[in-house]
């Protein structure tokens, strides 16, 4: 089942190889702003996306462990 939601452009999954240990990795491309520090920061928006993103782990990808939100608007530095 695809992962969709609002302010969600992409979704793809990864690898992430340690030298201890692997990590699953959700990785959600957004268009929120994701700096607090931005006028267009909406905190509300943001975490209703991360708990939607777990619930989504929660019952389709059992081994993933990291879920990585990136977003794809200018002004993030």
């Amino acid at each position: 089942m695809a992962f969709k939601t609002p302010h969600v452009s992409l979704v793809s999954f990864s690898v992430e190889i340690g030298a201890r240990d692997t990590t699953n990795v959700m990785l959600i491309e957004t268009d929120l702003h994701l700096n607090v520090r931005h006028p267009s920061y909406d905190a509300a928006a943001v975490e209703r996306l991360t708990q939607a993103a777990r619930a989504y782990l929660a019952g389709n990808a059992d081994q993933v462990t990291q879920i990585r939100l990136v977003s794809n608007r200018s002004g993030q530095t």
